[in-house]
C-alpha cells in the first residue's frame, strides 16, 4: 500500500502534462510576532520549505492555487476574508505562534463561509491534534509528513464530495462533537519521489529569489532526539545525490538564485556525503549557508566548505556544561564543541553558534561557562530563552509538573512571544529566578549586538 501510495506521488511529481481541475485550493501562512536572530530575517519574510512542497503538490495536482501570505501584514484576518470567495477548501499552516490567529481566522471564515473546509497542517496541529482542532473552528488536520496524506485527503473529499476522512492515516477530524486522531501515516521511503519545489507560488517570488531566500534541502529528518525539539518529520532519509543536483539544475534555470539556506538539520551527519552536496553548489554557482553539528567537521570537509562557497556554518550548541547537554540527550562533549569549532575557523569559515538560556538542569554555574566561553570566541552567538514547545519531552515535563497548568493559555502567550526580545515571557524549568536567566541572557545578547556587523548575511 505505502509503495503504491509513492508511486502515486512520483507519478505526479513528474507528470509532463498536468490536467486542469475546476476546484480552488487556498492556502494559508499565518501572521509572526517574531524578532528574527540576526542573520535570519528571511524567518518572516522567506519562504517556508515544508508549505512550498504542499503547495507545488497542489498546483502539480491540476487544482487552481491561491497562497494568502499573512505575515508582516496589518490586518491579516480581514486579508483572509477578503480573498476566500472562490476557495474550495481551504487550508492554513500552523507554527508554535500561530494559536490565536487559527482561533480568529477559523472562527471568521465560519462565519462568513460556513458551507467552506477547513484544514490544518504544520508542526503545532501535529503535536497537539486534539486540542488544536477542539480551541479552533477548523474541521480537521494533517498531521506529520504531508505528501501522501494531502493526496488521499483532496482526492477523497473532491471526490466524495462530502467529509469522511476515518480511513485515511495521518488525519485528524472533527465528528459527533469529539477529535478523532487516525494512525499515523508511514514517513515516505523514497525523497527522490518528491515534486521539484516551485517558488513561483509565493505572492513575494521576485523578491524571495532577488534576497537570496531560496531553501534548499538535501535530507529529511533529524538522527538526534534532543528535549528541547519538536520534529514534525523525524525518521532522518536522504535524497538521492542524483535528484539533489536535478533539484539544484532546475531551481537554477527557474530562478537563476546564487545563493541558498541548505535547509538539512545535521547536514555534516556523513562526511563524504556532505562534500558531494558542497560540489554540486559549488557547480551551479550557489553561495550557501548550511547547519551542521559541531561532532562531524574534519579538517577535510571544513576546507570544502570554504571552498565551495558557504559563506556560514551554523552550529547548534545550546549549552557549554557538559552536565546540562547530557540532560538534554544533546549527543555532544565540550571537546566537540572546542573542536567543531575551532576546525571551523581555521579553514576560514563564518561561524555561528545557537544557544538556549534555561535548559533543564540550568545552573548559575553552567550559564558563567556559557557566557565565558562566548566571549572568548570571535563566533556570533544567538540566544533563544528555552521554549518547552509542544511534542517535545520537555514540555511532557513542564505539563506534568505543573509549570504549564494552562495549555491553551501556553498557546496563546507563543502567540505573541517576540523570541530574540529582552524582556520575552519564560516558561521557568529551572531552579533558578527569572532575574538570572535574564541577566545571563542580556549578557549574550549584547555580545551579539557587539559582532553582529561583522557576519552581515550575504
Amino acid at each position: 500500500m505505502i509503495d503504491s501510495q509513492e508511486d502515486v506521488l512520483k507519478t505526479i511529481s513528474y507528470a509532463k502534462e498536468i490536467i486542469p481541475r475546476q476546484e480552488t485550493v487556498v492556502l494559508i501562512i499565518p501572521p509572526s510576532p517574531q524578532i528574527p536572530t540576526p542573520g535570519r530575517e528571511f524567518l518572516v519574510t522567506g519562504p517556508f520549505e515544508g508549505f512550498t512542497y504542499m503547495a507545488t503538490l497542489v498546483k502539480k495536482m491540476g487544482y487552481r492555487l491561491k497562497v494568502i501570505d499573512c505575515r508582516l501584514k496589518d490586518n491579516p484576518e480581514q486579508l483572509v476574508l477578503d480573498n476566500l470567495k472562490e476557495a474550495d477548501i481551504i487550508g492554513i499552516a500552523t507554527y508554535c505562534d500561530s494559536f490565536v490567529f487559527l482561533q480568529k481566522v477559523t472562527q471568521l471564515i465560519k462565519k462568513q463561509y460556513p458551507e467552506k473546509l477547513i484544514f490544518l497542517g504544520g508542526p503545532l496541529v501535529t503535536s497537539l491534534p486534539e486540542i488544536i482542532l477542539k480551541h479552533t473552528s477548523a474541521d480537521c488536520a494533517i498531521l506529520g509528513e504531508a505528501e501522501l496524506t494531502l493526496i488521499e485527503f483532496l482526492n477523497n473529499y473532491f471526490a466524495a464530495g462530502k467529509i469522511d476522512f476515518n480511513g485515511i492515516k495521518g488525519m485528524a477530524y472533527k465528528q459527533g462533537g469529539s477529535v478523532q486522531v487516525n494512525p499515523a501515516r508511514p514517513q515516505i521511503k523514497n525523497l527522490d519521489n518528491l515534486p521539484l519545489l516551485d517558488y513561483t507560488i509565493w505572492p513575494n517570488y521576485e523578491s524571495i529569489v532577488k534576497n537570496g531566500q531560496i531553501l534548499i534541502s538535501s535530507m529529511r529528518g533529524c538522527p538526534q532526539e534532543c528535549s528541547f525539539c519538536f520534529k514534525t518529520i523525524p525518521k532522518l532519509r536522504l535524497k538521492s545525490i542524483e535528484r539533489f543536483e536535478e533539484e539544484v539544475a532546475y531551481l537554477k534555470k527557474a530562478t537563476n538564485f546564487d545563493y541558498a539556506w541548505l535547509n538539512d538539520l545535521t547536514f555534516n551527519v556523513i562526511e563524504e556525503r556532505a562534500m558531494k552536496v558542497c560540489g554540486i553548489l559549488k557547480k551551479y554557482a550557489v553561495c550557501y549557508h548550511c547547519f551542521a553539528r559541531v561532532q562531524k567537521v574534519s579538517k577535510k570537509l571544513a576546507g570544502v566548505l570554504k571552498e565551495t562557497g558557504c559563506q556560514g556554518i551554523w552550529f547548534g550548541i545550546e549549552s557549554y556544561d557538559q552536565d546540562v547537554l547530557d540532560a538534554n540527550r544533546k549527543n555532544i562533549l565540550i571537546k566537540d564543541i572546542d573542536l567543531g569549532v575551532q576546525t571551523a575557523f581555521d579553514a576560514g569559515l563564518s561561524v555561528r553558534g545557537l544557544f538556549i538560556v534555561g535548559l533543564y538542569g540550568e545552573t548559575d554555574a553552567s550559564l558563567h561557562k556559557m557566557v565565558d566561553f562566548i566571549k572568548q570566541s570571535r563566533f556570533l552567538p544567538l540566544v533563544k530563552y528555552l521554549v518547552p514547545f509542544p511534542g517535545t519531552s520537555l514540555y511532557k515535563y513542564a505539563v506534568e509538573s505543573g509549570k504549564i497548568k494552562d495549555i491553551v493559555g501556553f498557546l496563546t502567550m507563543l502567540s505573541r512571544r517576540k523570541v530574540s526580545d529582552y524582556d520575552d515571557e519564560i516558561v521557568n524549568l529551572t531552579g533558578l529566578n527569572e532575574e538570572t536567566l535574564r541577566h545571563y541572557f542580556h549578557q549574550v545578547w549584547d555580545i551579539t549586538k557587539e559582532r553582529e556587523h561583522c557576519f552581515e548575511p550575504s
